[in-house]
């Protein structure tokens, strides 16, 4: 089978199709052919969170996204948990709907539509007012349809009507606004004893004993000894990456331009004529001429209709040629301008027509389409050649071959590493850049898991491309030798030492200022600096850090603390005096705009309680969710629990 569809795809017709297709699954999505509608991911009471809905919602959250990093690919954000977060959010939606519903809540289609005509982008640019035809060519651009544009409006007002009246129910009391007023604007005078790597005694140079104790003995962050020299692999690969395929790709203009005439005939692209119009069907051709004449004097349709014993008008609103069911009157409807009334002899009979509407195809010319058309082609063709050197790769590799020789039978390229860290680093510790966007995202982690000597499966990555490799040899993980890394092991050793000078006289210096020593006076014996800072909660200023200011307003006047604000560097703090914030002096707009803060963190509180409360009155658990269908929503091939 695989053989005979390959045998097709090498004919011009057969790439002008693969080109069709893959325009349409870009403007369609290619879901939809696999998933019907009405399948329900999860259920909340009379309410569902349906398959296509979530798919709907994944695919313009990850827009959303790319608009922002155009790097982001659905495959990151599945693995950032972003596919997760939107089924909470849809099932969130589900809850609030469920529950308004059974309250009786519900929006009208006038409110709907009054909420659309409030949006700006929906307003003719001329006319600054509301117009259906900027609105679906707003809705287009964001790829949206208006049944899904006003199902989120009545979502969305459905959900506010009912979180509203949730809120209302408290008010919240002024002085919780002046409180945070007063907590956010009070300050404090404090003083510190700074000691740093500055004022630290000389330190003697470490023997080669001490040196090699403390390479072997000093724990990293992942528990092995801070100087460990990574393993490494080296590897054998073969990759089937599709923008190489691209670069080898040479498409025939008659495919171009083949491709170019469908779309413009089906109205793929560009934006098509469109006519609306009533038609007086008539017996003959001088009662047809008759009408005609009248309706281009502007005389009621249906008037016309009755005087002459005709039947009722036909209209027909924004129509393409192709919905004009008979092809001899959309010609004749077509040719005609706006207004323009005249007889036409149709398939059927005669008729009197006159044009309501008209707007004239706007479409792009083949020049102007040539580059898409042609990046999409050779992309199609690509595809396919690609899958033909994989479906080669394999065969061989099914006969036993090695990868050098599947490699070499289906003419891909054979890549060979020497030994490699994880992070992309050689035996030398050099980095390359390059070598590491192409190897450590994805393919040196799958390296590591792999024992030696075993080719493996071949494996997706970067949503289009495939790899298979071999590891070649294994150099084990172990401790440096000193003579590798003594520069380095020194300087850390004696940052090491500083800090632990540095840690004890500042507990000495806190012992001397908790006695009643004067603060000046033991920064002499202490050898740091002194420094003050009057500074609110947010503010930092020389040596009083973010931690260290937090730090303060925790503290009572004349306390010390000691507290080191990073390594070989130590402050002995206290609070000279608290100096509180003037309620009175308040301006009013701090004052609202905190208020209006408080009651946005309200209402989020209270979103997340009740939606809390209804996942439990409905029962929704991880047990709810059709796994199957919430990985195929989100493009996932095989089904797993949401993490």
């Amino acid at each position: 089978m695989l053989s005979n569809f390959r045998s097709f795809a090498q004919s011009p017709l057969a790439l002008i199709i693969i080109v069709l297709l893959v325009l349409a699954f870009a403007m369609t999505g290619a879901g939809g052919i696999f998933t019907g509608s009405g399948t329900a991911v999860v259920v909340v009471g009379n309410e569902q969170v349906s398959q296509r809905e979530l798919a709907y919602a994944f695919d313009r959250e990850v827009q959303r996204l790319q608009q922002q990093n155009p790097e982001i690919t659905r495959e990151m954000a599945r693995e950032e948990g972003i596919a997760n977060q939107v089924l909470q959010q849809q099932i969130t939606f589900a809850t609030l709907a469920a529950r308004a519903h059974e309250l009786g809540l519900a929006i009208s289609d006038a409110a709907v539509v009054r909420e659309a005509a409030a949006i700006p982008a929906f307003r003719n640019p001329v006319t600054e007012r509301f117009d259906p035809d900027t609105m679906r060519s707003a809705l287009q651009r964001v790829g949206m349809t208006e049944d899904q544009f006003a199902n989120d409006v009545e979502g969305d007002m459905l959900r506010s009507q009912l979180m509203g009246a949730l809120t209302r129910l408290a008010d919240l009391p002024d002085q919780i606004a002046a409180t945070r007023y007063l907590v956010a604007e009070e300050q404090r005078r404090m003083s510190a004893l700074v000691l740093d790597a500055s004022t630290a005694d000389e330190i003697a140079d470490p023997t080669d004993e001490q040196l090699q104790a403390f390479i072997t003995e000093t724990p990293g962050q992942n528990g092995q000894p801070l100087f460990t020299r990574p393993e490494f692999r080296a590897i054998t690969l073969v990759r089937f990456q599709l923008d190489d395929f691209i670069r080898d790709v040479a498409v025939d203009e008659t495919v171009l331009r083949e491709t170019y005439d469908y779309l413009v005939e089906t109205n793929q692209i560009g934006t098509p004529a469109l006519r609306s119009f009533t038609q007086l069907t008539a017996p003959d051709q001088a009662t047809a001429e008759a009408a005609a004449e009248r309706l281009a004097n502007g005389e009621s349709a249906a008037l016309i209709a009755s005087e002459l014993g005709l039947d009722a008008p036909l209209t027909l609103d924004n129509a393409q040629r192709y919905e004009v069911p008979d092809t001899q009157l959309a010609d004749a409807v077509f040719a005609m301008s706006q207004d323009e009334a005249r007889a036409v002899e149709g398939r059927f009979g005669w008729s009197a027509v006159q044009v309501t509407l008209a707007e004239e195809a706007n479409l792009p010319s083949f020049e102007d389409e040539r580059e898409r058309l042609q990046a999409d082609a050779a992309r199609a063709q690509a595809t396919d050649d690609m899958y033909g050197a994989i479906s080669a790769f394999e065969a061989a590799r099914e006969d036993g071959a090695s990868l050098e020789v599947a490699a070499e039978s289906s003419g891909t390229p054979l890549e060979i590493y020497q030994p490699l860290a994880q992070n992309s680093f050689d035996e030398n510790l050099d980095f390359d850049p390059e070598r590491y966007q192409a190897l450590a995202a994805e393919i040196l982690p799958v390296a590591f898991a792999q024992v030696e000597g075993f080719a493996i499966d071949l494996q997706t990555y970067n949503d289009t491309d495939f790899f298979t490799l071999r590891v070649d040899s294994i150099v084990p993980s172990r401790p440096f030798e000193l003579e590798e890394v003594r520069e380095q092991a020194e300087s850390r050793w004696r940052s090491i030492q500083v800090d632990t000078q540095l840690q004890a006289r500042a507990e000495d210096a806190l012992a001397q200022l908790e006695a009643g020593d004067d603060l000046e006076l033991v920064s002499l014996t202490a050898g740091g600096r002194t420094e003050s800072s009057t500074l609110r909660r947010d503010q930092t200023a020389g040596g009083f850090t973010r931690g260290a200011v937090s730090t303060a307003f925790s503290m009572t006047p004349g306390e010390y603390r000691m507290q080191q604000v990073a390594e070989g560097r130590y402050l002995v703090l206290t609070v000279d005096e608290v100096i509180p914030a003037d309620i009175a002096a308040a301006p009013a707009a701090d004052l609202a705009g905190i208020e209006g803060d408080l009651v946005s963190e309200f209402g989020n509180d209270v979103v997340f309680a009740t939606r809390d409360f209804l996942l439990r009155e409905y029962e929704i658990t991880d047990a709810s969710i059709d796994n199957r269908l919430y990985s195929l929503a989100i493009g996932e091939t095989d089904p797993s629990t949401p993490q």
